[in-house]
């Protein structure tokens, strides 16, 4: 338990700061100036002021807060994105608190690496030419590690004294590369918490030359002790009674030696629950999210309310949607202006804690009307996520127009500021820089220091995290809508603009009040850091949006819509959050639109439907943005106003993104196809986010996407456990596609059997957009050019001792089946085994074999004779390749002496204790006209040559050989020729290593 210097616990809250509302007083009714009510709202937030979790961080990364949100003025900052800083936390709550003494908080350094010379900071310039005001409070540092190794940072706070951790690993060799990732699982046994992490590379850095370690953190707010955990590989225990009666929250980070990986999170409970709180809720894998940009969803102008809202979810209930978004609902100047830049979006808020009055219906109040919205969708078991705009506000906010001493009326559209009035309690509440702000004719605009905004927009002033009374207020903000009002979850704009701390507070609070809340953000670029106890759920506008686009321009090949979704693993986002599949938002073209002014189709609905269908089978979140189910590009009326309106962007001539509904007129077949995809995805879990990704084999003259879907590994599966998936984005025309006769023909989606032509091991199937049919396995086809059994009258396993750890079955190495298969451009190897366990999970699906396959052209009077650096055997013919397959998916095809010629791949068959080998046509002779020997050593990543030793007697570790003379090698297993018995293929020990023989294919 954390204490302050007086000993009291960390809960303890020794005085209120600010304000006149005690935390007892969750709502208050206040009169304003001229009389009118409205509430004050105060609540609890968390119960201390402690800053909050560990951090992991590589040397030089800044956890600094720039004032400019944008790519914006040429600043070595970029576009600022990962912005942060360290903060305390908010135990009480207020919609409109009073400034925190200067004295209230104080930082520093108390405990760092050797050589830093590090120094905390405040209000850090963003550039020289445009350095940040600092109100000089100092209650929110900055800071940049210079060393590699353990910071610990002091916090001073009116209850005490508390610490926070920042971890810094050495800067990056390769920035670029790929993250890892780490997933924790915890069980209570007996007494004792058992904690796994499971890390994983990034594929692209998948290597046996790369170690990947995992770290535990304790985290600083608990009473739980470092000493108290115990660490056994990639497992930590913590004894039950360590907790002394609290919860406490144990921390990971994976670390591949370049970058570590966004860390992950369980809690302990004292009474033996486990909870992940970095987990998505539930309800997210089931779901099908569908945004209304609010105020055009009537279908006229001006007369959307929440009366037409509330009548409207019938519709949404019958389309089949469970998640709506409305675009701000709270007052803001552009909701009455349909002039402002794009239209009445709502991102400009006036007032956070009430509902635009030009949404309110007659007879009711704001609130009242947005709870019967909600009540309307819950009944219908829809639920609601309110857009959250917390980077900046309207200019015409009461709050920033308190900051104004003195404006003068000018021409344009807002009033020029002739002074500020520093004395006023909001002064500090936004972003400011010592610079003059002037107007393209060169007046000033606002005096220095003037305040920044959301990409430096004059009518969009950025919040200033700096100052608590900011921080408190917008918490209060989170606190009111997910727990008073109850809505489900948020909608972040422009999460990238608001500093990780602040969302990792807004998390807690709302988790507080709804353990099933949702978090989803935008950044643009997506970026793995915001799931770190931040977002369960993410856009990803710049990838999956933006290619579903240039396909419906005719620019790229569906394919890439795929590779667009495997490309997320690789930059670090962990296996359980999630990300949305759209093709369309508010702040994007309408993909019809694309489709229809590129004239690279001549069906552009066709490729709407195609680009669309691909996000609800890929992995990730199925997204609908109102009007593309009823192709409102074709039918919608735009919200431009003729010549006389100068709007030109997300609102302009020919633009539909912010269109009005089209209600009257539109395309029935385009709508039931989408009503229908959406009501089968419900049943189908194998297209929902949790079922893996996997490649499929299919040939096809038109273009197509095919993927596969597996279930197997999930609970009570609803659906077929695996699905191949075929989207055709052919120009209004069928596709045929040829797969594997095991894939069954019939459509899960349509019921109809799409089969045109079966071929022995082949189908060929019809599918108009989209079809999804059962498969058995995955297992790809291909013509068998050779299969062999061991036939020996023992198993292999007999002829050595096992490792003693528990981690080695004794089946694992017995192989029983090796096959050849030949495809179109690659050949492929099945071992088949006793038994494959996969005990470190790695991604391919096995851990502890190393399958190699030895190829000898009998014709060639050059090659080598030693087998693989470790394997220690020689063969009896000299030979010209090797196939190497190492568990972590690395497959390396060499000369015999060792160098590299090509890279294949590997994984586990999902049908059979089998795995299977492939490398391309180009490095390999045909297999028809060689001989081969293949052989399973065991693999061990700590070992220099990655194989497994034996010894004299087996070991944890090692296997045992007995008393055996001579180099014995680690060969556990082989295919030998038909009469040689493996034992004696392996065998003459006492001549030094053993001489391996081939088997000929033909």
């Amino acid at each position: 338990m954390s204490q302050n210097d007086s000993g009291s616990d960390r809960g303890s809250v020794s005085r209120t700061t600010g304000g006149d509302v005690s935390p007892t007083d969750e709502l208050a009714r206040d009169r304003d100036t001229e009389g009118r009510s409205y509430r004050h709202y105060a609540s609890e937030g968390a119960d201390s002021y402690h800053p909050g979790q560990p951090r992991i961080v590589t040397v030089g990364s800044e956890i600094v807060n720039p004032a400019f949100v944008g790519a914006i003025y040429g600043s070595d900052h970029g576009d600022f994105r990962n912005r942060d800083h360290l903060s305390p936390r908010l135990p009480v709550l207020r919609r409109d608190p009073e400034e925190y003494d200067s004295d209230d908080f104080a930082w520093s350094i108390a405990e760092r690496p050797e050589g830093s010379t590090a120094e905390l900071s405040f209000s850090t310039p963003t550039n020289e030419n445009q350095p940040r005001y600092d109100h000089g409070r100092e209650h929110v540092t900055e800071f940049v590690p210079d060393e590699s190794g353990r910071y610990t940072l002091r916090l001073d706070a009116p209850d005490g004294t508390h610490t926070q951790t920042i971890y810094a690993v050495p800067e990056p060799t390769d920035p670029d590369a790929g993250r890892p990732r780490v997933e924790l699982d915890a069980t209570l046994e007996g007494n004792e918490f058992s904690v796994g992490a499971t890390p994983k590379l990034a594929p692209s850095r998948d290597s046996t030359t790369l170690r990947l370690d995992v770290t535990f953190l304790v985290d600083d707010r608990d009473s739980l002790s470092e000493d108290a955990i115990s660490v056994n590989d990639t497992t930590a225990h913590i004894p039950l009674d360590a907790l002394d009666g609290e919860s406490a929250r144990l921390h990971a980070v994976a670390y591949d030696g370049n970058r570590p990986s966004v860390v992950d999170t369980v809690e302990l409970s004292p009474d033996g629950d486990v909870s992940l709180p970095n987990r998505p809720p539930s309800w997210l894998d089931d779901s099908v999210i569908y945004e209304i940009f609010t105020r055009s969803f009537h279908g006229e102008r001006g007369k959307t309310d929440f009366d037409v809202l509330t009548d409207r979810v019938e519709y949404l209930d019958e389309l089949g949607v469970d998640v709506v978004w409305l675009t701000p609902v709270v007052p803001s100047v552009s909701g009455a202006m349909d002039l402002s830049g794009g239209g009445p979006h709502g991102y400009d808020t006036l007032d956070y804690f009430d509902v635009a009055p030009d949404l309110t219906p007659s007879g009711t109040t704001p609130i009242e009307a947005y709870r019967q919205f909600i009540e309307a969708c819950h009944d219908r078991d829809i639920r609601v996520l309110f857009d959250l705009v917390a980077n900046h506000c309207g200019r015409d906010h009461e709050f920033f127009q308190a900051s104004i001493e003195e404006a003068t009326d000018r021409a344009g559209k807002w009033p020029h500021v002739e002074s500020w009035d520093d004395e006023s309690k909001y002064y500090d509440w936004f972003h400011r820089v010592h610079q003059s702000r002037y107007d393209g004719a060169g007046e000033q605009v606002e005096p220095e220091p003037r305040v920044t905004g959301f990409y430096d927009h004059l009518h969009m002033p950025n919040w200033n995290y700096d100052n608590l009374a900011v921080r408190e207020h917008m918490l209060a903000v989170a606190d009111f809508w997910s727990g008073e009002i109850g809505v489900d979850g948020f909608r972040c704009d422009i999460a990238w603009g608001v500093p990780h701390d602040f969302w990792k507070d807004v998390r807690e609070v709302v988790r507080a009040n709804n353990s099933e809340f949702l978090m989803l953000d935008e950044t643009i670029p997506h970026d793995a850091s915001f799931a770190e106890n931040e977002f369960d759920a993410h856009f990803d506008t710049a990838e999956y949006t933006e290619t579903a686009h240039a396909v419906a321009r005719g620019e790229v090949e569906a394919f890439e819509l795929l590779e667009a979704v495997k490309a997320r693993t690789d930059k670090g986002f962990p296996d359980y959050t999630r990300l949305l599949n759209a093709t369309e938002n508010h702040d994007e073209k309408r993909l019809l639109n694309e489709a229809i002014h590129a004239g690279a189709y001549d069906d552009p609905e066709s490729v709407q439907r195609a680009c669309w269908a691909a996000g609800v089978a890929l992995p990730g979140v199925p997204f609908v943005y109102y009007g593309q189910e009823r192709a409102i590009s074709r039918h919608g009326e735009n919200r431009h106003l003729g010549p006389c309106d100068p709007r030109e962007n997300d609102v302009r001539p020919g633009g539909m993104q912010r269109a009005f509904m089209n209600w009257d007129e539109y395309d029935e077949d385009h709508f039931q196809f989408y009503k229908r995809l959406i009501d089968r995805y419900h049943d189908l879990d194998a297209l929902k986010p949790a079922a893996e990704l996997e490649d499929v084999w299919h040939q096809s003259t038109d273009n197509v996407l095919a993927f596969g879907r597996d279930a197997s590994d999930l609970d009570d599966v609803s659906g077929p456990e695996r699905v191949v998936a075929i989207v055709n984005f052919e120009d209004g025309d069928p596709a045929q596609v040829q797969l594997p006769a095991a894939v069954d023909t019939t459509d899960v989606i349509t019921d109809e059997d799409v089969a045109v032509e079966h071929n022995g091991t082949t189908t060929t199937v019809k599918v108009e957009t989209i079809a999804v049919l059962e498969t058995p396995t995955f297992d790809p086809l291909g013509e068998t050019v050779v299969e062999w059994r061991n036939d020996s009258k023992y198993r292999r396993r007999n002829a050595y001792d096992m490792p003693t750890h528990e981690t080695f079955d004794e089946a694992c190495f017995d192989l029983q089946r090796f096959e050849v298969r030949e495809f179109a451009d690659s050949y492929q190897f099945v071992f088949e085994f006793d038994a494959i366990e996969n005990v470190w999970n790695r991604d391919r699906g096995f851990s502890l074999q190393f399958p190699q396959v030895y190829v000898r052209d009998p014709d060639a009077e050059y090659g080598a004779l030693n087998a693989a650096a470790g394997v220690n055997a020689t063969f009896e013919s000299v030979y010209q390749r090797r196939v190497l397959a190492r568990p972590e998916g690395l497959v390396s095809v060499e000369t015999g002496h060792g160098s590299l010629i090509g890279t294949g791949g590997a994984e586990t068959l999902t049908d059979r204790d089998a795995i299977l080998v492939w490398a391309s046509k180009d490095d390999l002779p045909d297999p028809r006209t060689v001989e081969i020997t293949p052989l399973v050593a065991g693999y061990d990543a700590k070992h220099k040559y990655d194989v497994r030793q034996t010894t004299t007697k087996a070991t944890d570790w090692t296997f045992g050989t007995g008393q055996i003379e001579g180099t014995p090698p680690n060969v556990l297993d082989l295919i030998t020729p038909a009469g040689v018995d493996r034992d004696d293929a392996l065998a003459p020990f006492v001549d030094g290593v053993a001489r391996i023989p081939f088997r000929s294919v033909d």
